[in-house]
């Protein structure tokens, strides 16, 4: 790394590991040909927290070791110079340590259950055609006295009113776009454990019926909303607890209706930190982050979603449960990555029933902001940071002076501020000096301006509360654009453009930066939910996923209504593939169905690219054609929004029967 932070980790490190002898530089041995490298060595995984047991039996069996650590939970040891015959005797001791010996099968340190998954996987790549079944699809009144007696009559719900709340997500879909879909579900089912899935799963695989998890439906995509009711999984109202921060081996493990405000608050109070988690964190759910592969806030720090999973159960369409890798230590030679299998599936290839994920100290936090006269302008400076080989921050986001602007509109508190790049550092403070140093120094050089620290720990606190604006009565609703960071200033500008060649009621310009390679943008606009026309306003949403598509970037999601994107995402034969191996793995077509690899109405109308391209053409057409959207302003003055903190004065002293009120 640079200079300044590798002198400042070898002087940890030498504190670290003071009484141990420094060995001279010339006889550093390069890691191309490092004995702990060496892939022809046998070699054994062992949590961290055992592996100085384990050496010493390797030493006694008359090995010598080398190990390296491949993350904070494992060690990898290869030994040599031994008798062979021992080395049977050596991979028990590693199992009796909670370790595993790469030369036995991977199949050894797997359930039965997940091995058949496994098989099942295999299958699939290998182009395997599984049978066709006609079954009923058809909730009884005797599969809901099954349902009751497998999860508690207490645990699941027929009445009317509450089905119709769990139709839909946040989307804020007019009702006549619900007639496309029959997604009001036949039963709500509260599962408590992961055996309370699992046997609803038996009963839905016996007679076809589909079942769809819910969190707490804040995305927009419909990802919970059911396309052919069925049975609907709400997994946050009874699973939902942090159930273990183990700080010797270095993880937590939670139930996957669980929120992230929860589990941080778990993790934060033990002194750590989870790698990353949604802006919607208050209320999104872990299970359906993960599924959704989702980026946010500590994603270019720790990765995505699926980067930090040591172990996840996860309940299949048959109800198998499948052990997706281990609790205190990686998966590494075990052959399929479960633990990333699920990420991005959305729901359509088993349902999470808890994770468990590596958490990391805590450290400190330093808030940083630097003002730009147009957003554009941070461009180079956000272009230095990624091309540093040792400044990597928390968290890297941005928001633009129309954003701040329409805050201030709708009388909420926000900073007298224009165009904000906020960086966010993570770690000790020596680290976090340096860090601010060069944070300071790319602004200073671009013409950027520092803001207080207040400010930008003001905007900390607010990064999960994004679209506060609609308070006033409007949609406001992001267009969520993936593009590659050297392209990041010219797509500033393509959103300016796209608001006003789309005639949008713009909100404003916000996003982050994902990795050091991809950015994620959510331009948003404001729209009237209660008319049909309103629709039209997601045309939007498909301008700019095609304008992001010229810079080799996507719209983020698929769920139902962006299913089609998936043969605009990826090739043919990947789209082929994937399709094949939702056939395989639920062929009965039980687990979200209708999501991600096919979007399909009640009238059995394929919602496929050809289809979904043209009305997305036609959508972007109409709206171009339609006046200025106009509805921020005009729902300020028909709810009489300007005077409503004069009304509550008002309100606080009328006399009641005065006419006053």
């Amino acid at each position: 790394g640079d200079e300044a932070f590798v002198d400042l980790d070898m002087a940890a490190m030498d504190a670290i590991c003071e009484g141990a002898t420094k060995i001279n530089d010339d006889l550093f041995t390069g890691i191309e040909g490092a004995e702990c490298m060496c892939p022809k060595r046998p070699t054994f995984y062992i949590p961290v927290k055992n592996f100085a047991a384990f050496i010493a039996a390797a030493k006694d069996a008359g090995f010598s070791v080398a190990r390296n650590v491949p993350d904070c939970t494992t060690v990898a040891v290869k030994i040599r110079d031994g008798n062979d015959e021992n080395i049977d005797a050596l991979a028990d001791k590693a199992e009796e340590l909670g370790g595993r010996y790469a030369g036995r099968c991977s199949s050894k340190y797997r359930t039965e259950e997940t091995n058949n998954f496994v098989k099942r996987i295999t299958e699939g790549y290998l182009g395997y055609k599984p049978k066709e079944h006609h079954l009923t699809r058809k909730v009884t009144p005797e599969i809901i006295e099954q349902l009751k007696e497998a999860v508690g009559a207490k645990n699941v719900n027929t009445n009317g009113m509450d089905r119709v709340i769990y139709c839909h997500d946040l989307a804020p879909l007019p009702k006549e776009a619900g007639l496309a879909f029959n997604c009001i579900p036949d039963v709500i089912v509260r599962p408590e454990k992961p055996e309370h899935i699992a046997a609803v799963l038996k009963i839905a695989h016996k007679h076809g019926i589909p079942v769809t998890p819910r969190g707490n439906a804040t995305w927009g995509l419909g990802g919970c909303m059911p396309t052919n009711a069925g049975i609907i999984m709400d997994m946050t109202s009874k699973m939902n607890k942090v159930l273990e921060i183990n700080e010797e081996e270095r993880y937590v493990r939670v139930q996957a209706g669980c929120t992230w405000k929860r589990l941080l608050e778990a993790c934060t109070k033990k002194g750590y930190i989870i790698g990353s988690y949604p802006s919607s964190f208050p209320a999104g759910t872990i299970g359906a982050w993960i599924s959704t592969n989702g980026m946010g806030i500590g994603s270019y720090k720790y990765g995505s979603a699926k980067d930090n999973i040591l172990n996840s159960h996860v309940i299949v369409d048959d109800g198998s449960i499948i052990t997706t890798g281990f609790d205190g230590m990686g998966s590494y030679g075990m052959s399929y990555n479960l633990n990333q299998f699920f990420a991005g599936a959305e729901g359509t290839l088993g349902i999470l029933a808890d994770v468990t994920f590596r958490i990391y100290p805590l450290g400190e936090y330093r808030y940083l902001g630097y003002e730009y006269d147009t957003l554009a302008a941070a461009d180079p400076a956000l272009q230095e940071i990624v091309q540093t080989a040792s400044v990597i921050p928390l968290h890297m986001a941005w928001s633009d002076y129309m954003h701040f602007a329409n805050q201030r509109k709708a009388g909420l508190h926000a900073p007298d501020v224009t165009n904000v790049f906020l960086v966010t550092f993570q770690g000790d403070a020596a680290h976090n000096d340096l860090g601010e140093q060069f944070a300071d120094a790319a602004a200073e050089k671009n013409n950027g301006r520092k803001i207080s620290s207040e400010i930008a720990a003001h905007e900390w606190e607010e990064r999960c509360y994004e679209f506060r604006a609609r308070k006033v009565g409007v949609g406001e609703i992001p267009a969520e654009v993936i593009v590659p960071t050297h392209n990041w200033g010219e797509y500033v500008d393509v959103c300016y453009k796209g608001f006003d060649e789309m005639k949008m009621d713009v909100g404003g310009i916000i996003g982050v930066m994902v990795d050091r390679s991809t950015t994620l943008f959510m331009p948003y606009y404001f729209k009237d939910d209660e008319q049909m026309t309103g629709m039209l306003a997601f045309g939007f949403n498909f301008f700019m996923g095609d304008r992001a598509a010229e810079f080799g970037g996507r719209s983020t999601g698929l769920g139902v209504f962006f299913a089609w994107q998936l043969d605009v995402i990826h090739n043919a034969p990947t789209v082929k593939k994937m399709r094949e191996l939702k056939t395989v793995l639920d062929d009965r077509d039980v687990v979200n169905p209708g999501h991600v690899v096919c979007g399909m109405t009640r009238f059995g109308i394929n919602m496929g690219k050809p289809l979904m391209s043209m009305g997305s053409l036609m959508m972007q057409t109409m709206k171009k054609m339609m006046p200025k959207d106009n509805t921020f302003d005009t729902n300020r003055i028909r709810f009489r929004y300007n005077e409503m903190e004069h009304l509550k004065t008002l309100d606080r002293h009328h006399k009641l029967g005065d006419g006053s009120q």
